[in-house]
């Protein structure tokens, strides 16, 4: 390149970038990207923000408390980008705890991304952290920025200010994630959760609006927006076993470790939505749909502004989906450690000593430079040798069909966790750090437990009282609430005792009277406890995106006086073979259906053996029902004959699943499996015998038994015979992911 096209370049490059602190220095090292970038070579970069150790005193009452989970957060992103989207470990800037102020912000902002980013560039920035809301504003929360009692020194970032100086980043690439909320419920912890919010001030303005048009103030955002909370939603600092984290973010990143490219935007925002609000923090006045919007910052009355565009087109997404990544190897490449965030939360939880993984052999592809660049690759023969290609630290993984090695989890630490090849396999070959996994058998104890929080709100007195009730109970244990990872609470309302979920909502049916005595309550709850423990049971089975098995289920509702028919969600098995070369795209309804409307599931069997079948829901008042559909004359609707379909119930017969009280979250697991559900059959037969009608659901008197005896005829289609070869795992259900497959379904009932 000559001295005459550099000077242009750089010249034009400072008009284009229109940053007024550009040196002479960044302006020529943003010619050489632009350069570089003209030849086919785009950059990748990121700023990952996460603070835990604010300033803040351990008492509620002081207006806002220390975060646990922000750490976390910025490492689960960098793996993700690392090992999941090929970002170059030298183009991730990370800012945490004290090196996150005001002006270490800014300046990040300004040096490594304004500075170095061209058209066409890829850019995500992520904030974990407090949020607050000042006068009119929500803002931020840097380290730096004042205590409650000194408002007037703060230092937080109006989200004004955030947009205008995303609107300097020379991209429309770019991808802006804030893990933090802005509305402050007078209280800084809720349910087991803390919440990321700090106390505001109503009369407030900032100091920038002194100095600037306001035209300056309210910029349009620029490349896509997603956040945790808007308006009066709150953002929860999460505990999980053996780690902490964002629930917005854990969610978010473990969706991006599975999807493919096919998947848009609105069904991986819908089942966050879902996720957050069955998990976390649920809201009664906020549905699905609108928290959908709410993420996207966009009104809810402009619901169809939602894209429907995939992630593909912001992200370089993989053909494939990983349950994990190997990070480190030892000196002989037979163990490795391992990072496991393609998991399911409710999965990771309970995953044991002795899962079972492949290694899947990579090969590093060039990857278009953006989607334009892509859709003209397609239009080319797949023997163009003269497409775009991009550098180096740019290029993906693409998997091979067979993987390289079969590796055993040894231990596990939250994500974290380490493997070794099993050395029954003759065709392992040596383990590379960033070689991707993939599930081949899931250990689950037998011992599975659940943990009930102690809420706050209880007396030192109650606290050992049902301490001790708990211990009692089998599988079952009390543990502080904000200090482990728990299942639900136990506390109090209105003078009387009952449950909550994590999130502080209240568990219909389960308050007792007024005068109650801890150990009379928890004696009295014990069937809730139990069907909860159930429901934990099932949950360890969703394997979506990890399952074999050759088929898609489809949840339609009758909706309305119309009778209007509607997809609620469809799915599929994201590692099937069939289905992966014929795929249909996932779809998902977010708005609210009615009681009495009226459900059907449909199940497509794309194999050439028979497929069994059951399917459990989980209603707001913790039971588990099913639909009964396994007495005569209905036997046969339990199995799906080889390339047919079947639909539940059965519209030829006078059987109706009909929408019930009460309102809230409903979950629908429909497992299938390659061998017949043989336990589940013999204990569900006396209560299907019993019930009163044969249409509908039936709630089960004996959930518990029902969920072990789920697990043992998983476990009974797919352990090894010889266990001598996989370790000791006798005391764990093996379940195989070639055998079975459990799609999870949620709908709001309004």
């Amino acid at each position: 390149m000559g001295i005459a096209r550099r000077q242009f370049l750089q010249a034009s490059l400072t008009s284009l970038i229109g940053w007024q602190f550009l040196t002479r220095d960044r302006v020529a090292f943003a010619a050489e990207q632009y350069v570089r970038q003209a030849n086919g070579q785009q950059r990748k970069r990121a700023l990952l923000i996460g603070i835990n150790q604010y300033e803040a005193k351990e008492d509620s009452n002081a207006g806002w408390l220390p975060l646990q989970g922000c750490i976390n957060d910025v490492e689960l992103q960098k793996e993700l980008l690392i090992y999941r989207f090929g970002f170059a470990p030298q183009d991730i800037v990370t800012l945490t705890d004290l090196e996150a102020t005001r002006n270490n912000i800014s300046n990040a902002i300004s040096e490594h991304l304004v500075a170095q980013t061209l058209p066409d560039d890829l850019v995500i920035i992520h904030f974990s952290g407090h949020g607050s809301r000042l006068g009119n504003y929500n803002t931020l929360v840097p380290v730096d920025s004042g205590l409650p009692q000194n408002l007037e020194n703060l230092q937080d970032i109006t989200e004004q200010e955030w947009q205008g100086w995303l609107q300097a980043i020379a991209t429309d690439r770019l991808l802006s994630i804030v893990d933090a909320g802005f509305y402050y419920p007078n209280m800084s912890e809720l349910g087991n959760f803390r919440l990321r919010s700090r106390i505001g001030l109503k009369n407030w303005q900032p100091e920038i609006e002194k100095t600037e048009k306001p035209t300056l103030l309210s910029p349009e955002p620029k490349g896509t927006n997603l956040r945790a909370a808007s308006g009066e939603m709150l953002c929860a600092d999460a505990q999980w076993s053996g780690f902490s984290s964002g629930a917005f973010t854990y969610a978010l990143v473990q969706q991006l470790w599975q999807i493919v490219p096919a998947t848009t935007v609105h069904v991986v925002m819908s089942d966050l939505a879902t996720t957050l609000d069955r998990r976390a923090l649920h809201n009664d006045n906020l549905s699905i749909d609108k928290q959908v919007a709410a993420m996207w910052g966009i009104d809810a009355s402009k619901q169809k502004a939602i894209p429907k565009t995939t992630f593909a087109e912001m992200l370089p997404i993989p053909e494939f989906g990983s349950d994990g990544v190997i990070t480190n190897v030892t000196s002989d490449r037979h163990t490795a450690e391992v990072y496991l965030a393609g998991l399911p939360i409710a999965v990771l939880s309970n995953y044991e000593v002795g899962s079972i993984l492949n290694v899947m052999a990579s090969s590093i592809i060039p990857n278009p430079i953006n989607e334009k660049s892509n859709n003209k690759l397609n239009n080319k023969s797949n023997n163009d040798d003269n497409a775009v290609t991009d550098s180096a630290p740019k290029r993906l993984p693409i998997i091979a069909p067979n993987p390289q090695a079969t590796v055993q989890l040894k231990s596990r630490n939250g994500f974290n966790g380490k493997v070794e090849i099993l050395s029954d396999r003759n065709n392992n070959q040596p383990l590379e750090t960033g070689q991707l996994l993939q599930e081949v058998m899931r250990a689950i104890s037998h011992n599975v437990k659940l943990a009930i929080a102690l809420d706050n709100g209880l007396s030192k007195i109650e606290r050992v009282d049902a301490t001790s009730s708990f211990s009692t109970l089998p599988n079952m244990f009390g543990v502080n609430a904000n200090e482990q990872c728990a299942d639900c609470l136990f506390g109090v309302q209105s003078a009387s005792y009952g449950l909550f979920t994590v999130g502080h909502t209240p568990i219909l049916g389960s308050f007792g009277s007024v005068g109650e005595s801890v150990g009379v309550a928890i004696k009295r709850l014990q069937p809730f406890l139990e069907s909860l423990l159930a429901a934990k049971l099932i949950r360890v089975t969703e394997n979506q995106a990890s399952t074999h098995l050759e088929a898609r289920v489809t949840l339609k509702a009758t909706i309305g006086v119309d009778e209007r028919l509607a997809i609620l969600a469809s799915k599929s098995a994201a590692r099937a073979a069939l289905i992966t070369k014929n795929p249909i795209s996932n779809s998902v309804r977010t708005k609210p259906i009615n009681i009495g409307d009226r459900l059907e599931c449909q199940i497509e069997n794309f194999s050439e053996y028979p497929l069994y079948t059951r399917i459990f829901c989980l209603d707001p008042r913790s039971r588990i029902l099913t639909p009964n559909f396994s007495t005569p004359p209905y036997a046969s609707d339990g199995i799906i004959a080889p390339s047919e379909t079947l639909t539940i119930p059965n519209p030829k017969l006078p059987m109706s699943w009909a929408i019930s009280a009460p309102k809230g979250m409903v979950d629908v697991y429909v497992v299938i499996s390659r061998s017949p559900l043989l336990q589940v059959a013999k204990i569900l037969e006396t209560s299907q015998r019993q019930a009163s009608s044969l249409s509908g659901l039936i709630a089960l008197p004996n959930p518990l038994q029902v969920a072990q005896a789920l697990l043992e005829d998983l476990d009974r289609a797919g352990k090894p015979s010889d266990l001598g070869n996989f370790g000791n795992i006798s005391n764990t259900w093996m379940l195989d992911v070639q055998q079975w497959a459990t799609f999870n379904f949620s709908y709001q009932v309004a």
